[in-house]
Formats: C-alpha cells, structure tokens, sequence
C-alpha cells in the first residue's frame, strides 16, 4: 500500500494543514469555524477523531463505519489539542506507508480500495485544514495541485447521501472559479 499515489495526496493534505494548525495553537477554543455548530476545540476534537480512525484502518484492515465517532469536548487547551492532532497524522502516514497496510479495507459491511480511502482522508483533512485556518483568520488557500486532484475524486466521496450529515448543500460557483473554490463550494463551504 505505501507506494499507493493516493498516499501522496494524504501526505499533500497532511501538509497542507499543518500551517494551520501551527496557527492554531494562538487561538482561543471558542472561536467560531466555517462548521456552523463547531468552535475550534470542536474542529480539532473531530480531526484528531477522524485520523485516529483512519489509522486504526491501516492497522487492522478496517473500520466499522466511516464517519468518526461522536466525540465528547474536550477539556484540553488548543495548544495540546494541536499537539495531539500533529502526532495522530504523523501515526497515519507511518500506518499507511506500512508493509502491513492492506489494499482493501473493511469498511462496514462494504470493501473499499486503499485508495479511495486515502483519497477520502486526504479530503477531510484538508477540508478541515481549511476551516482551522478560517478559524484562525488565516489567509492559507488550499493549493490549486492539491484541489485539482481533490476535485478528481470527489464524486466518488461526495453524494447526496452525505448531506447534511458530513457536508453541507452545495453552493453555487461562477465560470472563473478556482479549483480550490469548486472544491470548497462542492463540500458546502464558500471561498
């Protein structure tokens, strides 16, 4: 599984919202993020979730479901909340870059290509790299590469069936947006 071209793209994600979170660790709990029922204590709590899972993927070949489990707010600071977040996607990369790594997941009662759920993290941690900067008031576009090749998976990750639950109603997009705009717009998020 490690020589997987979706593992690059986890890896790009992962990447990419390492800024963010740098940026994070100045920024009360409270503050507001683009998930409109979400702080950013909230955010980090479902990342750190949703990596955790994805790991545990790699590690035993599966997950019951593919949403994270709900998570109790946590009652750690934002700096140690990051904390944990970095070290659970470092823990990501090294499970799926490892030789014990399948190349089809159980997921559910479904089978699913390593690929594509790859492609799936690397979506949600970008995604979610994104609402951290906003969060922030950072100004970190996500880099038109990375939602070009976000955007090629994406009907594959994101149906109707996923909303409201994950994502949130499409919203509009103009002739000149950007790839990373389309991307935003696509999960409900807007530019």
């Amino acid at each position: 599984v490690g020589t997987l071209p979706e593992l690059g793209l986890l890896e790009r994600a992962v990447g990419y919202t390492g800024v963010a979170l740098a940026a994070a660790v100045e920024v009360p709990g409270s503050a507001p993020t683009p998930c409109a029922e979400w702080t950013l204590a909230d955010l980090l709590t479902h990342m750190h979730a949703s990596l955790r899972t994805l790991d545990q993927a790699a590690r035993v070949g599966g997950i019951a479901v593919m949403e994270p489990p709900r998570t109790p707010r946590s009652s750690l600071s934002v700096a140690e909340q990051v904390a944990l977040v970095r070290r659970q996607a470092c823990a990501v990369m090294s499970s799926w870059m490892g030789a014990e790594a399948p190349a089809i997941f159980r997921v559910g009662g479904s089978e699913l290509q390593a690929g594509l759920l790859a492609s799936a993290g690397a979506l949600e941690v970008t995604i979610h790299g994104w609402d951290v900067a906003r969060a922030c008031g950072l100004a970190h576009p996500i880099p038109q590469a990375l939602a070009e090749d976000l955007l090629s998976y994406a009907p594959l990750l994101v149906s109707d069936a996923d909303r409201p639950q994950r994502f949130g109603p499409p919203l509009p997009t103009g002739s000149d947006s950007t790839p990373a705009e389309e991307l935003l717009a696509l999960v409900g998020r807007s530019a």
